[in-house]
């Protein structure tokens, strides 16, 4: 059984001497030259671009691991709640820097009324008797810690000079902490010894 296919078409191929690419035209030496000088420029400025692509790319990169070491070096460490009273205590009285003392305590400062009435009571103390009031943080131990909460007790020294003589005091208090991201001094209360 024969089938009844069509015959292929045949195709011929065009005949050599029809080139359709144009030879290329020869270059004089001048021509070459500028050519060489225009390759050149253009191998340079994709060397210029790539180059500054990358150094502004470690620009980027130092600007970022700056902010980060940055970052972290200024932050308040957080992470214990005696590490944190101390901080705080040592802020507010020691240094008397009510911003840096702010970064240890909680968003609700409610509870640090007493502490606050205190540092008043100082303040006046000095300015009506003309003493020098000095404050130290001295002891700062955690006492307990139950989840999120943990009570820590300080002891707050208080020197004077008063005609010569050396006046201290030391004061037992009781602080309460709370982990909010981080530990923070929530409540502040005198103890009684």
């Amino acid at each position: 059984m024969e089938s009844s296919q069509p015959p292929e078409p045949q195709v011929e191929a065009p005949p050599a001497a029809e080139s359709t690419v144009p030879a290329p035209p020869t270059l004089t030496a001048v021509e070459r030259a500028k050519e060489a000088k225009a390759q050149r420029r253009r191998t340079m400025r994709q060397f210029l671009v790539v180059g500054l692509c990358a150094f502004a790319l470690l620009c980027l990169g130092g600007i970022a691991t700056a902010f980060i070491v940055y970052d972290k070096a200024t932050k308040p460490d957080l992470g214990t709640p005696s590490l944190v009273t101390r901080k705080y205590l040592s802020a507010y009285f020691v240094d008397r820097d009510d911003a840096a003392a702010a970064q240890y305590a909680c968003s609700d400062s409610s509870g640090l009324s007493e502490i606050h009435a205190l540092r008043s009571d100082l303040d006046n103390r000095q300015k009506t008797y003309n003493l020098k009031i000095t404050v130290s943080v001295d002891r700062v131990q955690e006492t307990s810690r139950s989840g999120d909460e943990a009570t820590v007790v300080a002891d707050i020294v208080i020197s004077a000079v008063d005609e010569g003589d050396q006046l201290n005091r030391v004061q037992h208090w009781e602080i309460g902490t709370h982990n909010e991201s981080g530990w923070r001094v929530c409540t502040t209360h005198q103890a009684t010894q």
